[in-house]
């Protein structure tokens, strides 16, 4: 009964600390969970009353074995690294309708609304005679456009496969850092192709890096896992609840604000939000959302793999 109580004690001081937006320390947050499956859970990111700052709540499925860490419904944390960014596998398939032809919209936004692309990365279409229209996120203000489209099989394999995607089996789209949300829409056109290809598929994800197309890529139901290992991209996390570090700091909003002493407040680019960051002699894993967390070893950077269906 004793040890209870002290467990509702120390999640009441917590989510105390929390409310009055000072930055709770590492015995605040004692009670709280550390690590799901395999993956450590580090402030401002958290599970559970009192572990974690509006916008950074994970989650743990317990289901599988081992257990998974989301961030949001779709975002599986797999592994983390410090430095305060998140690395993601942002992937979507396209479900489609053999011989019959159609339009299909997609979209995508930053989980919690405290994540974007960090430097500038490509939009990656896989499939046969389709037209692809990025447009920003919420208006019909077209960003970019590229074509895809195919020609013989055992040509496009033996000539094509393991390199660079140049519109034929795949296109790209160039997305600037800094984006949170983003919608494409994928048009479906009559092309005569041979007929290994009639059954061929469209996918369409994220790559921080330079795709290099496979053939076999057109026929499976998914991208295969070590493809979309390949072309993880960067993620910056932000505080996003004051417009940046000089609003944050100002008089009754500083009871939000995020970052510790000792630590330092950085703007965030052409966007809303700031982050914070430990002086650069500090060690590699000191958490600058944790009261003097610059003096302590605890990584903030998860990697990330997110499906949308």
């Amino acid at each position: 009964m004793r040890l209870c109580w002290l467990l509702f004690l120390v999640a009441a001081m917590a989510t105390l600390h929390l409310a009055l937006g000072v930055p709770p320390s590492a015995r605040d947050l004692r009670h709280c969970p550390t690590s799901c499956g395999d993956v450590n859970i580090t402030y401002p990111f958290g599970i559970g009353t009192g572990c974690f700052r509006p916008g950074f709540e994970l989650i743990c499925n317990t289901t599988t074995k081992p257990p998974k860490l989301f961030f949001g419904n779709t975002t599986e944390i797999s592994y983390q690294y410090p430095y305060g960014y998140v690395r993601a596998s942002v992937v979507f398939n396209i479900a489609t309708t053999p011989g019959l032809l159609g339009t299909y919209s997609r979209s995508w936004q930053a989980p919690g609304r405290v994540l974007s692309t960090y430097t500038t990365n490509s939009l990656v279409i896989v499939g046969c005679g389709i037209d692809v229209y990025l447009f920003r996120s919420h208006t019909n203000i077209l960003q970019g456009y590229c074509r895809s489209e195919c020609t013989n099989m055992a040509l496009m394999d033996k000539k094509l496969s393991g390199r660079p995607c140049n519109g034929i089996g795949c296109c790209t789209i160039d997305l600037p850092g800094g984006v949170r949300a983003f919608r494409f829409n994928i048009t479906q056109r009559e092309e005569t192709h041979s007929v290994a290809l009639g059954n061929s598929t469209i996918k369409a994800f994220l790559s921080d890096s330079q795709f290099y197309f496979n053939t076999a890529d057109l026929l499976s139901e998914k991208i295969n896992a070590n493809t979309i290992g390949a072309t993880s991209l960067f993620f910056s996390v932000a505080i996003t609840d004051q417009l940046n570090c000089s609003t944050a700091q100002l008089g009754l909003n500083k009871t939000d604000y995020a970052c510790s002493d000792g630590s330092t407040c950085v703007d965030q680019r052409n966007q809303r939000g700031y982050s914070c960051t430990c002086p650069a002699d500090s060690f590699d894993y000191d958490n600058p959302y944790l009261l003097h967390g610059c003096k302590q070893g605890i990584p903030i950077q998860f990697i990330a793999t997110e499906n949308k269906e």
